[in-house]
């Protein structure tokens, strides 16, 4: 009894280790050499490696996989573009659009502070409207219409693109948010057609002098018929205002004598906002190991080449960075 006794505590134990040994964190071991320092543009540069990570990373220095940048969040200095598409369904459409009742506006010190009641009542609709109308016309507005030469004529069922408008010159402060409003207003509306006024395909990116850019687009999109990125204000007339699918903001009045004015206005959007740069992924946990990771790099000039490998487990992760300086030529 007692032999089987000790044969249990020794079969026990070595599993134990055996199991510690699979999931504890073992030392990295891992290197990269290149045959050369300097390589033309038009060679493929092979890397030999050696050691077994579970994980095998690589920044090249290229845009947007530059480790410099992988901890990235924000970035000033670009030229911010905004664009969209729009269609009018009538000839009146296009007339109010060419009046001036289709505005785009700008605003960098917008509060978006809305009211909200717990009543539903059409007089607390006014309540509502009437708040917000105040804390609208409380921020300072500048009108970016005239640099985006929206269509006032064409073809009923055609979306037509607007020009691209640079607005960096309306960002006095890149770590602040702005906000972007389309503003329908006219003393008499016409009847529109069945789509009225329809905008989509929003474009708002910051290009950089490297070539990269921000690009904000998803988050001006109409987002459904319940938008979590546009808000809708009846300023004057609840009768007529802005609708939301999926893809389009909607203005689709019926005739009326009666002053309109009806806002639509994004969500607020940080122009200095910037993704990280991301590492080209060689080898995952569940790979064999990878002796050589070839690469033909896109610029010329130094790139400071990281190569990123590490050991994952459930108890922890090591980590080793190994860096290479490689001059590419034209």
């Amino acid at each position: 009894m007692r032999n089987k006794t000790l044969l249990f505590l020794i079969i026990s134990l070595s599993a134990f280790l055996l199991s510690c040994r699979k999931d504890g964190v073992g030392g990295v071991d891992f290197n990269v050499t290149t045959p050369a320092t300097t390589y033309k543009l038009s060679d493929t540069v092979n890397f030999d490696m050696s050691g077994n990570p579970d994980v095998i990373a690589f920044y090249s220095g290229d845009s947007l996989h530059n480790y410099a940048n992988k901890d990235r969040v924000s970035r000033a200095g670009g030229t911010l573009n905004f664009s969209f598409q729009v269609r009018a369904s009538n000839d009146s459409a296009f007339a109010a659009i060419a009046n001036g009742a289709l505005k785009v506006l700008v605003s960098t010190n917008f509060k978006s502070t809305y009211a909200s009641y717990k009543d539903s009542t059409f007089t607390d609709t006014l309540r509502v409207a009437a708040a917000d109308s105040s804390m609208i016309h409380s921020a300072k507005w500048t009108d970016i219409s005239s640099r985006l030469s929206i269509p006032t004529t064409g073809n009923f069922t055609t979306y037509y693109q607007t020009a691209v408008a640079s607005i960096s010159d309306l960002i006095t402060n890149a770590a602040a948010p702005f906000n972007i409003a389309f503003l329908y207003k006219a003393d008499t509306t016409n009847y529109l057609g069945a789509n009225g006024i329809t905008l989509g395909g929003f474009s708002l990116i910051n290009n950089f002098t490297d070539g990269t850019n921000s690009d904000f687009s998803p988050k001006i999109v109409a987002g459904g018929s319940k938008s979590t990125t546009w808000k809708i204000t009846k300023a004057a007339n609840q009768l007529y205002g802005w609708s939301t699918s999926t893809s389009y903001l909607k203005f689709i009045p019926k005739y009326g004598t009666a002053y309109t004015e009806s806002w639509i206005i994004s969500n607020a959007l940080y122009p200095n906002a910037a993704s990280p740069d991301l590492a080209i992924p060689i080898k995952n946990i569940t790979q064999s190991p990878v002796t050589r990771f070839s690469y033909k790099f896109a610029n010329a000039g130094l790139h400071k080449v990281y190569f990123i490998a590490s050991n994952n487990r459930v108890s922890g992760q090591k980590q080793m960075v190994k860096e290479i300086d490689l001059m590419i030529t034209p």
